[in-house]
């Protein structure tokens, strides 16, 4: 039977956890004595351990942008080898990471709002006590990280960062501060859902402007030939070459074909997106890529014909290096379906010298 209590408590009587879970697949993790994690030595490993990790100090700023807001309380349980009251954090030990970090600059120095201060030391907390189901604590992180939570998609939290800047006018390093991520993650976000609405609003293609397109367009304002080559401006958050913006919409739309009939989009995959460095690049690969009766794989085979043209000539060097090592005792074992690979490679490699003299010629 497990219990439950909400409370309030200072950060100093919280400890991090360090078994958690989260370092287990690191190579070098040691399982620490759960009677010692209170020590100044296995909670300091523990804090530096976090520190290292880059989205700490987003979390840290969000914090000092925000104070602790309790959208989602630490769950701990209560701590039974030391005198004083603490308690090991079972969820939210990154939060706690961050707000000792706090602490610790002002400590140092470094200027800290008063009611950030104060939320170092009233932080709102649930506290687990577990009578008879020790694997009770297993399973409560299990509900969090492997049945989870389900987190929001990348439309969704775009959607957010636009909010933030168009609605209640926050600049780029306010909108980071406040949601924990990079100022760079934050205009790519919003690059790409102006774009999409952009799409959304053309009379032409708008109706194929879904949420599902997203993860297209966070490609598309990506990467800087793709930007340039529809004339991105930055100042209006659109895309200023009507054209060249055309013709990315009927390649991720999908088309009417007189023989056919209706033909999927050439490009449904952000991977595809990342191709597109290569192929505008290349003339000839560009107009085959807008060219309705070619393939998005015709594009990028003329796109990367000198790359795939040294891959087969590195795979023939390696298969004339693989039959020279074959050797007299090798060849005594030979048995029929050996000597049959190699005449289908001699007929082949004849064929070829074949072909080419009659093109040659």
């Amino acid at each position: 039977m497990a219990e439950f209590e909400e409370k309030k408590v200072s950060y100093k009587q919280l400890l991090l956890d360090p078994n958690n879970y989260r370092y287990q697949d690191n190579l070098n993790f040691v399982h620490a004595d759960e009677s010692r994690s209170h020590e100044e030595s296995v909670q300091d490993r523990d804090y530096r351990r976090l520190r290292n990790e880059e989205s700490l100090v987003q979390l840290k700023n969000s914090f000092l942008a925000n104070g602790f807001i309790p959208v989602e309380r630490l769950v701990v349980r209560h701590y039974t080898h030391t005198e004083d009251e603490k308690y090991l954090v079972l969820e939210g030990n990154r939060r706690l990471a961050a707000l000792m970090w706090i602490a610790e600059d002002y400590k140092a120095g470094v200027s800290v709002s008063p009611h950030v201060l104060e939320s170092l030391d009233s932080i709102p907390v649930i506290a687990v006590r577990v009578q008879d189901d020790p694997a009770f604590y297993e399973s409560l992180m299990g509900v969090r990280h492997v049945s989870g939570i389900k987190e929001w998609g990348g439309y969704q939290r775009a959607k957010l960062v636009v909010a933030l800047r168009d609605t209640h006018g926050l600049d780029t390093s306010e909108v980071a501060d406040r949601l924990g991520m990079s100022a760079i993650e934050v205009n790519r976000r919003y690059r790409a859902f102006k774009a999409l609405q952009q799409m959304q609003q053309d009379e032409n293609y708008g109706i194929y402007a879904k949420p599902n397109m997203y993860a297209l367009y966070y490609e598309t304002v990506s990467i800087p030939i793709v930007r340039e080559w529809l004339g991105w401006d930055e100042e209006s958050s659109q895309f200023t070459n009507d054209t060249q913006l055309a013709q990315l919409y009927e390649l991720i739309t999908p088309s009417e074909n007189e023989e056919t009939g209706s033909q999927d989009p050439k490009i449904t995959k952000s991977s595809q997106i990342r191709e597109l460095r290569a192929i505008l690049d290349i003339q000839e690969a560009k107009r085959v890529l807008i060219d309705p009766n070619r393939s998005f794989l015709d594009a990028i085979t003329i796109a990367k014909r000198e790359e795939l043209s040294k891959s087969w000539k590195t795979q023939i060097a390696e298969a004339i290096a693989s039959l020279q090592t074959i050797g007299a005792f090798d060849l005594q074992d030979f048995t029929d379906e050996d000597l049959e690979e190699l005449n289908k490679l001699k007929n082949l490699t004849q064929k070829l010298l074949d072909l080419y003299e009659k093109v040659k010629s």
